[in-house]
């Protein structure tokens, strides 16, 4: 098992403060009236059918169409369980960025940057940031759009657990450093925090990873080749 898997600290590999993680729970926005969806209080259930046209050629050359339906049965939890999030390269530039974002998110930062204040958003999120047309205002006509987030109850990202592989067993601190693409104020701000996680060993295969990547792989499994033992070590880290 990863060390602290089971913890609550909202890190799979290494310590964290959790009294500063901002949980925010799913509210329903809407509901939908109609035959084909019940709710209850642990899920949703609904039924959708597909419709389609199968076109079959008769002898005489004539096209013939046949509707077709097929019908599904889609059920959705509404409590959302606990999701953890592992990364493959968790010391990488993507890794290191992620992680500080959903930091910084989880915590309200603000910092200063040479174009002046910023704040902590999810910005750029599909899911946090997009919205998507639920239908028209019956009295208006105006169309009504509803964030992408509320359309089913889903994992809000200051929630995930997150963890990670990678060849370079530098914590996440010095990898941040390492990466250099976050703002000094904004590092200084989760730094400690960022020191605590450090990523769990990873498979090394230099075929398949940039000749420059060697010199950082301190932090690998034995072995130079995929095999059943690196799959197998990799699902007990899952686990």
């Amino acid at each position: 098992m990863a060390p602290h898997a089971n913890g609550t600290n909202g890190y799979a590999n290494g310590a964290g403060s959790h009294s500063t993680i901002n949980k925010s729970e799913h509210k329903d926005l809407f509901t939908v009236d109609s035959p084909s969806v019940v709710y209850t209080d642990e899920e949703i259930k609904s039924k959708y059918v597909y419709r389609t046209t199968s076109v079959s050629q008769a002898g005489d050359g004539k096209y013939v169409a046949t509707p077709k339906e097929t019908v599904y049965d889609f059920k959705v939890d509404r409590k959302v369980g606990k999701v953890g999030m592992m990364l493959v390269g968790w010391g990488g530039n993507n890794g290191t960025t992620v992680t500080a974002g959903i930091m910084a998110n989880r915590r309200g930062l603000k910092w200063d940057t040479r174009e002046g204040p910023r704040a902590a958003n999810y910005y750029g999120s599909v899911v946090m940031s997009s919205t998507m047309k639920l239908g028209s205002e019956a009295k208006t006509g105006e169309e009504i759009n509803i964030p992408f987030h509320n359309v089913l109850p889903m994992v809000h990202p200051n929630d995930l657990v997150i963890g990670g592989w990678d060849i370079s067993s530098m914590d996440l601190a010095a990898a941040m450093d390492r990466a250099a693409v976050l703002e000094p104020t904004l590092k200084e701000q989760v730094k400690k925090e960022m020191a605590e996680m450090k990523p769990l060993p990873s498979p090394y295969y230099p075929d398949f990873i940039a000749a420059n990547q060697g010199d950082r792989a301190d932090n690998v499994l034995e072995g130079s080749k995929a095999s059943m033992a690196h799959v197998e070590k990799l699902r007990k880290d899952i686990r």
